[in-house]
């Protein structure tokens, strides 16, 4: 027999599985939410459509060997199009070659009309434009042809100065290039600028070919190689020895010095040589650091250009106290 004494009913039970049941169906309610949003998302974005701007990176393959293009060569081809904002842009950051094949060009003009409607990713997409529309190429034989190079010199600003022994290596070189262009060439000239050179001797300088557009050569560099010298007079002379800054209060032991040297003839008029030029002749004694009493350090000869130092009498000079 039933009995309300032994009945008893957990409402805190019931409170909490209560609140189970509503976290659940809040969570399903989030998560449908969620999924419906993500594809209305979806829907929106992958319909829209914009437009923009494609570039396509220009591949040229097979020209015939005896052939090469001396115009109209274009890297890139930009293609307008109209698409969905995904679309255009995975295309936008692929990189996509559009092949030119050049099997049937000849020489002259030819004519290349560029056609991307059904070419590969292009298709089902709405081209709006293509620039350019075509590519127009120019081609001409490609020639060998073994040419001289020759040197010229910038004109002398001393007289006095001489070449001998003149030497290019190499003295000749082998063009490729197009016929138009190597028909017209039968030297390579390079200058040099002799005023460069400063002191009689031996020398030897690299030098880059000048070559016209579209021709290669097969060493683009030439070594030039000469000797100078001078129509020199010796003369001699006497120095005071001078000393840097910081040698106020200083002198040098001995005080002057004997200069041999040789000078351009053109400096010498009558047995007189030219003021000017031999006041350059200085005799300088340097020092890294501070000048010190008791010192002996070289005498450095400073001369004009186009002078020889033969001898510099003495080589080394004491530093003293200047005691006045």
């Amino acid at each position: 027999m039933f009995s309300f004494k032994n009945f008893s009913f957990d409402f805190t039970k019931i409170k909490e599985l209560r609140s189970k049941i509503k976290y659940i169906q809040d969570m399903q309610i989030f998560s449908l939410s969620f999924v419906l949003a993500c594809a209305l998302w979806f829907i929106v974005v992958g319909s829209s459509q914009i437009e923009g701007d494609i570039h396509l990176r220009v591949e040229y393959t097979q020209l015939p060997e005896n052939l090469m293009i001396t115009k109209g060569l274009e890297d890139t081809i930009r293609v307008r199009v109209r698409a969905s904002t995904e679309l255009l842009r995975s295309l936008q950051n692929r990189d996509i070659t559009y092949p030119v094949r050049l099997n049937q060009a000849t020489v002259g003009a030819n004519v290349f009309p560029v056609k991307v409607n059904a070419y590969g990713d292009f298709k089902g997409l709405e081209i709006l434009s293509v620039s350019p529309s075509y590519l127009l190429l120019e081609t001409d034989i490609l020639l060998e042809k073994k040419v001289p190079i020759e040197i010229s010199f910038t004109e002398k600003e001393n007289e006095d100065l001489y070449i001998r022994n003149l030497n290019l290596s190499p003295s000749e070189v082998t063009l490729r290039g197009p016929k138009e262009k190597l028909e017209a060439i039968d030297t390579l000239k390079v200058t040099f600028d002799i005023n460069q050179i400063e002191k009689a001797g031996s020398h030897s300088k690299n030098l880059p070919l000048i070559l016209p557009e579209f021709v290669e050569a097969d060493n683009p560099v030439t070594t030039l190689s000469f000797e100078t010298w001078y129509d020199l007079v010796p003369v001699n002379l006497t120095r005071l020895v001078q000393l840097e800054k910081g040698g106020e209060n200083f002198i040098t032991e001995p005080r002057t010095v004997n200069i041999e040297l040789e000078i351009p003839e053109s400096k010498v008029e009558a047995f007189n040589v030219e003021p000017s030029y031999m006041a350059q002749v200085r005799a300088i004694v340097q020092s890294s650091n501070a000048y010190t009493d008791g010192q002996l350090l070289p005498v450095h000869i400073n001369l004009p250009k186009g002078a020889n130092l033969i001898s510099v009498t003495p080589q080394y000079v004491k530093i003293i106290k200047n005691k006045n």
